[in-house]
C-alpha cells in the first residue's frame, strides 16, 4: 500500500527490570535513513533494529529512540545467604557446646558475621532487555506503518482531485482550441497580407516568418501527451509499493507539456487554464515529496 514517509509511534513494555520505551519519527528523505540511540548495554541491537525496519520501510528518514526506566526495587535487591547462616548455627551451636557457653544465638549474632548478607546490583544486567526492546521496536514499526498508510490514503485522495483539476483544464482547453485557432488564423492571415504588401511579391525572409508563425500555432500534440501523462498519474496512485519519485517525474513531464501551451496559445482563456494547471501541479510535486 501507498505510504506517506511521515509518521510517528510510541511503544513500552514491562519487564522485571523496567520500563522499555521506544520512539520511531518519521520525516522525508529521498532513501531511507535509520538512526538510533540506545542506552548503555544495548548498543548491539543497532544492527538487528535496523534490519527489522528496512522489512518494512523503503524511505524516509527514521529516528529510533530507546529509552530503559529501571524500577529501584529491581536495579538493587538484598542476598541473604541462608546455607551460610545455616553453617554458622551449627558452628556456633558446637563452640557453644565446647565451652560451656549459655544462651541462644541471636540473629544479631549472625548479622554482625561476613558474608550473610550482600547487595546485587542489577545495572549491569541490561543485556536480558534485548528481547522485549526488539518486540517493542516490532511493535512501534508496526503502529508506524499504520499512520503512515492512513497518511499514504488521505494524501493520495489529495493528489486525484488535482488530477482531476488538471484534466478539467485540459478538456476546458480542448473546447477552446476550435475557436482558438480560428482567432489565430485571423490573425496570421492580417499578418500575412501585410508581409505581401500591396505588390503581392514574398521575399523569402517573409515567408519563412509566415511558416513559423503558422507552426507554433496547433498544441494538439501537447494535449495527446499531457493526457498520456495523467493517464499514468492515475496508474500510478492506482498501484502499490513506493511511488514517490515517480510521481516527482510525472509531474515534471506535465510541466514540460503545461509550459508548451502556455508558450503556443496566444488566448487569453488558454493561459488562465494554463496557469491554474500550474498550481495543480506544484501540490503534486509538493505531495509526492511526502510519499514513499
Amino acid at each position: 500500500m501507498i505510504q506517506s514517509m511521515t509518521g510517528f509511534s510510541r511503544t513500552t513494555r514491562q519487564t522485571p527490570m523496567g520500563t522499555v520505551t521506544v520512539e520511531l519519527r518519521s520525516t522525508n528523505h529521498r532513501y531511507l535513513e535509520i538512526s538510533s540511540r540506545l542506552p548503555e548495554g544495548l548498543t548491539g541491537l543497532e544492527g538487528p533494529l535496523t534490519e527489522l525496519i528496512k522489512q518494512r520501510l523503503r524511505r524516509g528518514r527514521v529516528e529510533v529512540t530507546v529509552t530503559i526506566q529501571v524500577s529501584r526495587t529491581s536495579s538493587r535487591r538484598v542476598v541473604f545467604d541462608e546455607a551460610l547462616a545455616q553453617a554458622y548455627v551449627e558452628r556456633l551451636t558446637e563452640l557453644k557446646g565446647r565451652l560451656g557457653l549459655r544462651g541462644p544465638i541471636a540473629l544479631d549474632h549472625l548479622l554482625s558475621l561476613p558474608h550473610l548478607m550482600s547487595v546485587a546490583d542489577e545495572s549491569d544486567q541490561r543485556a536480558s532487555l534485548a528481547a522485549p526492546v526488539r518486540n517493542a521496536v516490532d511493535a512501534a514499526v508496526r503502529d508506524l506503518v499504520s499512520m503512515r498508510l492512513t497518511e499514504g490514503r488521505r494524501l493520495v485522495k489529495d493528489l486525484r482531485t488535482h488530477v482531476q483539476a488538471i484534466d478539467r483544464r485540459a478538456r476546458a482547453i480542448r473546447r477552446r482550441l476550435p475557436k482558438s485557432l480560428a482567432q489565430q488564423q485571423r490573425r496570421l492571415s492580417a499578418r500575412i497580407k501585410q508581409l505581401l504588401g500591396n505588390a503581392g511579391a514574398v521575399a523569402s525572409a517573409q515567408l519563412q516568418e509566415a511558416v513559423a508563425l503558422i507552426k507554433d500555432v496547433d498544441i494538439h500534440e501537447e494535449l495527446v501527451r499531457l493526457a498520456s501523462h495523467l493517464a499514468h498519474l492515475r496508474e500510478a496512485l492506482a498501484s502499490r509499493g513506493s511511488i514517490g519519485k515517480k510521481l516527482d517525474f510525472i509531474a515534471q513531464e506535465l510541466t514540460r507539456e503545461v509550459n508548451t501551451i502556455g508558450a503556443k496559445a496566444n488566448d487569453a482563456a488558454i493561459a488562465h487554464a494554463v496557469v491554474e494547471m500550474k498550481e495543480a501541479i506544484e501540490k503534486i510535486r509538493e505531495q509526492a515529496q511526502n510519499l514513499e
